[in-house]
């Protein structure tokens, strides 16, 4: 397949690199730029297996995608956890371990945390060699490390950080991508570029750099964490990022279709909104002038933006309280759905009770539906009606989750992406609206269903001023830096 036009310019670019970031919005073809890399490296006898590090599906995904790309002799294998011991799995585990053209190793990210995938991953390494005399640095091991959607490495405590850096030290070239890198904070940055190089932003610790990067409040009794109250120097995060990134901004890429962002508010029956008022004197009282734990602020957010969709979950017993089982906002979401008729609508949830009512609605309304969430704990089964909402033309309505089919997937069958309930977390909605895109495709239209003057508002102001702050590091700002240093 023929590369486009930003994806020739970084072949060109970064393909002698031996540390790379994609920072490349949602569908612009980060997997193809990887696999061409990794062809072109192992044509030339410097590595001879890639290891890729992407949340659970998306590893599934990257199989498709090698064949459809490599033009190596290549073989790849996913790794299952739950398939550890089955003898089948263990035979294609042998073969990949023996075969001697290019060898693709994907690994569900949560699987590092088990011994035998560790185990599993030193044997492919040691099957994979040296890097030849003459490369030019200390000679390293031949293979490539992949970290997709390196978003999620953000942390830099955490087993499975901990782990990437250990098999970026080892690799010969190691690759991160992501269209979201630093959405939720800019120190998110510090650990994903440490798995390219040691040092990669200039500081020894993420002590270190935060405190060259963000002004904290003072401290206070009682107080476990430290509470941000400003970033800071972030013209030079940008600087040190340049160095190892490659930015692609969504509105560079030829042919991919425009997304058309609309609201539809809502306003509360009486019912609910005689409740909502209760909850919040009721918090309004509890709290006082004291300060709120992040955890406890949460827990009491949740049940306001519960009462929105018309009901609360009592969190000691789990049992679901009602408020109003029509709540306006059902009826607006049937009528995003049917407005979009012939075509087919992706709904995105925050809460399975969500789920289950939009279930209810949509069968008494006679819409066919699948699903894609959390409580479908088979991955195979998810996929099997992913694949069913895009092919089935019967099929009117996918109704899931952002955490579990918000990132990595393709629903290209959506003509409308359609936000539900809110979920605060910039990366997660970020992800979870390009679901649909497709370079040539239709134009997708996003739609936030939100009742103003309520918990929506804070939760929606999160996701906007991240994106804004993001767009000034790892975006726009980043870009025009690039602009003057690779042109």
């Amino acid at each position: 397949m023929k590369r486009w036009a930003h994806q020739e310019k970084e072949f060109k670019i970064g393909r002698e690199k031996r540390a790379r970031y994609l920072i490349w919005p949602m569908r612009s073809g980060k997997s193809k730029a990887v696999i061409d890399k990794a062809d072109y490296q192992n044509e030339r006898g410097n590595i001879r297996g890639v290891i890729v590090v992407a949340p659970n599906g998306v590893h599934l995904n990257w199989i498709t995608e090698i064949y459809k790309h490599s033009l190596q002799d290549s073989l790849g294998f996913a790794w299952s956890t739950p398939k550890r011991g089955d003898v089948e799995q263990q035979e294609k585990f042998q073969a990949l371990l023996a075969h001697t053209g290019l060898k693709w190793f994907t690994i569900n990210m949560e699987a590092l945390k088990h011994l035998d995938c560790r185990q599993a991953v030193k044997q492919f390494i040691t099957t994979c060699g040296v890097t030849p005399p003459g490369y030019g640095v200390a000679r390293r091991k031949a293979f490539m490390l992949v970290v997709s959607e390196a978003h999620h490495f953000g942390r830099p405590g955490s087993k499975r950080t901990y782990f990437a850096r250990s098999l970026g030290h080892h690799a010969a070239f190691r690759e991160n991508e992501s269209g979201t890198p630093v959405l939720n904070s800019p120190l998110r940055s510090f650990s994903q570029y440490e798995i390219l190089e040691p040092r990669a932003l200039g500081y020894e610790t993420f002590t270190d750099f935060a405190k060259q990067f963000v002004e904290y409040e003072p401290a206070r009794p009682g107080r476990r964490y430290k509470k941000v109250k400003a970033y800071k120097n972030m013209p030079q995060l940008r600087a040190a990022l340049a160095k190892w990134s490659s930015v692609v901004l969504r509105n560079e890429i030829h042919d991919m279709p425009a997304l058309l962002r609309t609201e539809r508010a809502v306003v509360m029956s009486d019912a609910q909104r005689q409740v909502y008022i209760e909850m919040v004197n009721k918090h309004i009282a509890e709290i006082g002038f004291n300060e709120v734990t992040a955890k406890d602020g949460g827990a009491r957010v949740q049940k306001l933006q519960q009462i929105l969709n018309g009901y609360i979950i009592d969190t000691p017993t789990g049992r679901v309280i009602e408020v109003d089982p029509a709540a306006p906002i059902y009826d607006a979401l049937l009528e995003q759905i049917e407005g979009t008729l012939p075509g087919k609508s992706l709904v995105w949830c925050r809460y399975h009770e969500d789920i289950r009512r939009i279930k209810k609605l949509l069968t008494f309304k006679k819409h066919r539906f699948v699903e894609y969430h959390g409580q479908i704990t088979n991955i195979e089964e998810r996929e099997r009606q992913r694949h069913q909402f895009n092919d089935d033309e019967r099929i009117s309505v996918c109704i899931g989750q952002p955490g579990a089919g918000g990132e990595g997937r393709d629903f290209s069958g959506a003509e409308a992406v359609i936000f539900f309930s809110v979920v605060p977390n910039t990366i997660m909605m970020q992800q979870a609206e390009e679901r649909a895109t497709v370079k040539g495709g239709r134009t997708v239209t996003i739609v936030r269903i939100r009742t103003p003057g309520t918990v929506d508002d804070r939760m929606w102001q999160i996701v906007d001023d991240n994106i804004a702050l993001a767009d000034t590091v790892s975006g726009r700002g980043l870009r025009d830096l690039l602009l003057q240093t690779e042109v």
